[in-house]
């Protein structure tokens, strides 16, 4: 039995060591063939140069070109019309350009660079608190599979090659919710700061505190989100732009592009680097409309069934369920790209943390798809031919199954968390404090 046991470890061990090779292959990848000088961080690092100027962020145009044509990258002077401006309008809210100012305030490739260290550095940090959070030592097998798995996942990467915020906004919410109960001050401002910066990542993390009933954090969290929305719009008002009316004419703007990269109805296969349901919805009813319909409706029943479930059995004791559940739910309503997937290691850290659980046995093994990027790989190389020889791109079951699947693990996960709440044992409430009564299975 004794052996038996030690060459289990030792097939653990490899695993988590390949594991990790696999991580710091895909690092060096990034580093070294990172999107440059065109990336995800132009939006932000423009509009916020803008944005410090005291101009209007979203809608003029000839100062984005007079500030990309200004950079050190003259050579590239052809990407203004082919990406530069074709990434206006600007999604992000005027928060974020306040937040953004800093990188905004050094010149492009060093900002790149900047992002890319912090953010990650930011990220592994996050990474290895959660581990030391969980309740068995190192040597433990699983807390170093929960760091290797969470550094190899592909969102990550996605993020980090791509140089987009979702890096550091998910590495910013764990912090935040790391610290929900001994720091709820630092934990408001964390949450209040990823919502301003990436609302589709955060709109439900700011609410998570009022539901469990973390008043210092809830309240921290919205002031902080109340001061900074004043000090962008103050800004702005001072010199002439009203940035309310700019932001919601530059959203307009963004629901007219139609069949563009950023619609979930688009042909062909960039579609499917979404992964809000409304992908999969319209795979089987070809109704942009209804499918917007179908999943706002389907997003309200799993979120208030959650809600529910979250309020009446999460406590301090099985935290990370009710954050795990959350993540999931995050995903399903609004635009939201493969790098945002990321947050779905707080679901793994869940998982790991209740490995006791036949259930939660099962979540790393629906996660083994998120260490590939297999959208990405059906458009390069070898799998791209297979799939234009064979036709598969018009294939139903390939557009329904295959090339929607992380928004398949998505739901299967959300399944597996809310069977997992519902089974748990609701806890006692006296007034408005919580009694700590243990629980079975979260």
């Amino acid at each position: 039995m004794a052996l038996n046991r030690n060459i289990q470890k030792i097939i653990c061990f490899i695993g988590i060591a390949l594991l990790f090779g696999f991580s710091v292959w895909k690092f060096v990848y990034d580093v070294r063939e990172l999107i440059h000088p065109v990336n995800d961080l132009i939006a932000q690092w423009g509009s916020s140069k803008v944005f410090l100027e005291g101009k209007n962020p979203y809608d003029d145009h000839e100062d984005l070109v007079r500030i990309w044509e200004t950079t050190e990258n003259n050579s590239f002077k052809e990407y203004n019309e082919a990406y530069f401006l074709a990434q206006f309008p600007t999604v992000y809210p005027p928060t974020a350009l306040l937040l953004h100012a800093p990188l905004a305030l050094l010149p492009w490739r060093t900002a790149v660079y900047t992002n890319l260290v912090g953010s990650t550095v930011l990220f592994v940090a996050m990474i290895l608190l959660l581990a030391q959070k969980l309740q068995f030592p190192w040597s433990n097998p699983r807390k170093l599979f929960f760091v290797a798995f969470a550094l190899s996942l592909a969102p990550l990467h996605t993020g980090i090659h791509q140089s987009n915020i979702s890096t550091l906004t998910v590495a910013l919410l764990g912090l935040g919710l790391l610290n929900l109960t001994k720091r709820p001050y630092l934990s408001g401002v964390a949450l209040a700061v990823v919502v301003c910066m990436k609302p589709q990542v955060g709109f439900l993390f700011i609410l998570y505190p009022w539901l469990r009933r973390k008043w210092k954090t809830a309240w921290t969290g919205m002031a902080a989100c109340a001061m900074l929305s004043a000090a962008t719009l103050l800004w702005l008002r001072i010199h002439g732009v009203d940035g309310i009316r700019a932001y919601l004419s530059s959203m307009g703007n963004m629901s007219t592009l139609g069949s563009s990269v950023f619609s979930f109805y688009a042909p062909g296969p960039d579609k499917f680097k979404l992964v809000n349901l409304q992908v999969l919805v319209y795979q089987f009813i070809h109704d942009p409309h209804a499918s917007n319909l179908i999943t706002w409706a389907v997003f309200l029943i799993l979120a208030m069934v959650s809600a529910y479930l979250i309020y009446t059995r999460v406590s301090e004791k099985n935290e990370s369920i009710g954050i795990a559940t959350v993540s999931v739910l995050t995903l399903l309503p609004v635009y939201q790209r493969i790098y945002t997937a990321t947050i779905l290691i707080f679901v793994l850290y869940w998982a790991i943390e209740n490995w006791q659980l036949k259930r939660a046995k099962v979540v790393p093994l629906l996660m083994l798809p998120l260490l590939f990027p297999l959208v990405a790989m059906t458009r390069v190389g070898a799998l791209a031919r297979f799939v234009e020889e064979h036709h598969l791109s018009s294939n139903p079951l390939w557009n329904m199954a295959v090339m929607p699947h992380i928004i398949w693990i998505e739901l299967i996960l959300l399944a597996i968390l809310l069977t997992v709440l519902y089974g748990t044992k609701a806890i006692a409430r006296k007034s408005v404090a919580e009694s700590a009564t243990p629980h079975p299975e979260g």
